[in-house]
């Protein structure tokens, strides 16, 4: 059987780590590589990684600076060997069969370049219903799928092609959105198939591994969205009616954070850049009435400003 390649980016999650991994190591499909690359963890990551590796030898253990997930996953990709990829997050789990299940699905469709399945929200011990259900999960090019920001993908929940990510890499300047933006721009090369009968699990919970997250009023997803649509050739899946509301959408949300955060300034000048997309959104002159009545002793400026447009 083709051996299948695990990407772990980690920082300072020894125990889920652990419970990561031996979902891994309990998989049906026997040819597996377990790739941890270690971002920096200052707990005691090492030792227990160190001492999976000893009673398992398909688990490839390495040490970093503290970069952030995009650049371990970067890192993680040169060391791979296997046919397939998968980047799984290390607090997230998979049932037994689950890369088994995936495998078959790809090679009996060798037209599809990645597989997905559905995402099962987990916390407490108990998985706790389904993370951005979609009534009919799309297979084929999705692209305008995820620009139309359906929450309904994820790493965890996708193995791939390796050929699929020749000359491609996960964007190391993004703070954050970055998942979003690597299958934005991965969707353009292929095909991904949806599986029904299998499920990846997700524990969402506040010790991120990101490095670069930064203030949680700072949004990249309109940078990496602008770049993809006018730069990366985007307009050629995405109609623009679709992508301009879109747009103007994800600057309103980041006006509304910023106003409740009390940066008036900032809020203004994103409800400004909502209005260029769409302009016939009523909701925006609402937004900008209310923050222009705001208090501007209250405003206070974040220690960013918002950058251009990503380069390609």
């Amino acid at each position: 059987m083709a051996t299948v390649s695990i990407i772990i980016p980690t920082f300072n999650r020894s125990k889920l780590l652990k419970e990561c991994v031996g979902s891994l190591l309990a998989q049906t499909h026997p040819e597996i590589e377990i790739i941890v690359v270690d971002d920096g963890s200052t707990d005691d990551t090492q030792a227990t990684v160190t001492e999976l590796a000893q009673k398992h030898n398909n688990i490839r253990y390495y040490t970093r600076s503290h970069l952030g997930a995009p650049a371990a996953r970067n890192f993680g990709l040169t060391k791979a060997t296997g046919k397939f990829i998968g980047f799984f997050d290390s607090d997230d789990l998979w049932p037994l069969d689950y890369i088994k299940k995936m495998i078959k699905a790809l090679n009996a469709n060798p037209d599809f370049g990645a597989a997905y399945s559905k995402i099962m929200r987990f916390s407490d011990g108990e998985i706790r219903g389904q993370y951005g259900a979609m009534a009919n999960p799309p297979s084929g090019h999705i692209t305008t799928d995820l620009f139309s920001g359906k929450p309904f993908i994820l790493p965890s929940s996708t193995i791939f092609r390796k050929d699929v990510w020749a000359g491609m890499f996960w964007d190391e300047v993004l703070k954050n959105r970055q998942d979003f933006d690597t299958f934005l721009r991965i969707s353009t090369r292929t095909t991904f198939m949806y599986i029904p009968d299998t499920y990846a699990i997700h524990r969402k919970h506040n010790n991120g591994i990101s490095v670069t997250a930064g203030n949680d009023v700072f949004d990249d997803g309109p940078r990496a969205m602008e770049r993809f649509y006018f730069r990366l050739g985007g307009k050629s899946y995405v109609p623009k009616k679709l992508a301009f509301r879109r747009l103007s959408h994800r600057y309103r949300h980041f006006a509304r954070r910023n106003f409740r955060a009390g940066n008036r300034t900032v809020s203004i000048a994103m409800l400004k850049r909502a209005l260029s997309y769409y302009p016939l959104d009523l909701r925006l002159y609402v937004d900008l009435f209310h923050v222009f009545l705001s208090n501007p002793k209250n405003d206070k400026m974040p220690d960013w400003q918002m950058p251009p447009v990503l380069d390609e």
